[in-house]
């Protein structure tokens, strides 16, 4: 057994802050460490752990083999990556790059999950005149490798695709420059790919540019979505992060793009990740069941758990069946009089006909559901039993 997965063991134990900076101290020194890569999006492999998106490391390769099998029954392609000391800083800066905000640490064993910024010193780069800040997409490059994740074991929903399209929408991107711009206008090297097709390449950072131009031998701009659909208005087609997750655009996807991200939320610290939360107390159900019960208008509840601007809790969607806006909001004014004390005040409570709540109530299982007896049914057409 590793030594990182003792120290691990001897936390979920003890959880001393002693052995907390044992196993960070491990995960940064250790000779060897093992990550999941997805072949897929050519990147990090990215699920979400209690509503973070995650990177997963493994202290052994025997583990890491375990949850490439374990994922491929899910229908995810996995591989094992291998990571040196020496490379354990560029691929911590990676994950920040590509949106992570935590690593899960030996999942499958004793695991443990531990925040990014306990493994690096994240930059903070709004103190900088905006026009020096790098270009960077944190944001996109992980909606882009979620979505293109799960579009392989089709399990896209509507979020995932609203989230993808909202951030290309707004991202600033790099683009490689030939000559001089001439007439306020710059020339794109094409990129030929393997079909003998020639596409213009946008990048969401310098490391991905790089690994069109390693040699920087071509100028780089800041572009926008703008110029994104000037090339596709012109016949091109656009390909974000070809040599990663591989986005087309066309003019078609342009007119998508533009009307998705024209009703997303207009701030980015609006966005709330669902997730399904671990260990909720069955006390914590039967206390909001109850109150659904006097309302007596509830048709349905699910519990879930979401992240929102870096911080987490729980969320409660309310079916009110048929009721119109006026009367759901009556519904919801009189559960939240009712239940007022009795739960924690950070728990939040919306109609499942809200933008969170439609989101909540895919692929939930309720765990409130009213029960209606069907008069319409004879009472001697009902089967009994003597016991």
């Amino acid at each position: 057994m590793s030594k990182m997965q003792d120290l691990i063991k001897q936390y979920a134990k003890t959880h001393d802050e002693k052995d907390f900076h044992g196993i960070i101290t491990e995960i940064q020194r250790a000779d060897m460490i093992y990550s999941a890569f997805s072949p897929v999006t050519k990147s990090h492999f990215l699920d979400y752990v209690q509503g973070m998106p995650c990177a997963f490391i493994f202290s052994e390769k025997s583990f890491c083999e375990g949850f490439c099998r374990h994922m491929k029954e899910s229908g995810n392609t996995v591989a094992v990556a291998e990571c040196s000391r020496e490379n354990r800083l560029g691929m911590f800066a990676d994950y920040h790059r590509s949106g992570f905000e935590g690593v899960l640490v030996d999942n499958g064993q004793t695991r443990i999950l531990i925040e990014l910024g306990d493994l690096i010193n994240i930059p903070d780069f709004s103190k900088m005149p905006e026009n020096e800040r790098p270009v960077i997409n944190p944001s996109l490059v992980c909606s882009a490798n979620r979505f293109f994740q799960c579009l392989e074991n089709n399990t896209v929903s509507p979020d995932k695709e609203l989230n993808l399209l909202t951030d290309t929408a707004r991202a600033e991107f790099l683009i490689p420059v030939q000559g001089q711009p001439k007439d306020g206008k710059v020339t794109v090297p094409a990129l030929e790919r393997n079909d003998g097709k020639k596409v213009v390449p946008f990048f969401t950072d310098i490391n991905e540019l790089r690994k069109f131009d390693a040699q920087g031998r071509f100028s780089i701009a800041r572009a926008k979505f703008d110029q994104i659909e000037t090339f596709c208005n012109g016949g091109e087609l656009v390909v974000l992060n070809p040599f990663t997750f591989d986005f087309n655009i066309t003019s078609k996807t342009c007119e998508v793009i533009k009307s998705v991200s024209a009703s997303a939320p207009e701030n980015d610290d609006d966005r709330a990740v669902i997730f399904t939360p671990e260990g909720v107390p069955e006390k914590l159900t039967q206390i909001i069941s109850e109150v659904f019960d006097d309302n007596g208008k509830v048709v349905k509840g699910v519990l879930r758990g979401v992240r929102q601007k870096g911080k987490t809790h729980l969320l409660v969607a309310v079916d009110c069946g048929e009721a119109d806006e006026e009367e759901t909001k009556s519904i919801m004014n009189d559960i939240m009089e009712n239940i007022k004390g009795m739960v924690d005040d950070s728990m939040e409570f919306v109609p499942a006909s809200s933008r969170i709540g439609s989101i909540a109530f895919a692929n939930a299982v309720p765990f409130f559901e009213k029960f209606v007896v069907d008069v319409s049914v004879p009472p001697e057409n009902f089967e009994s039993e003597e016991v």
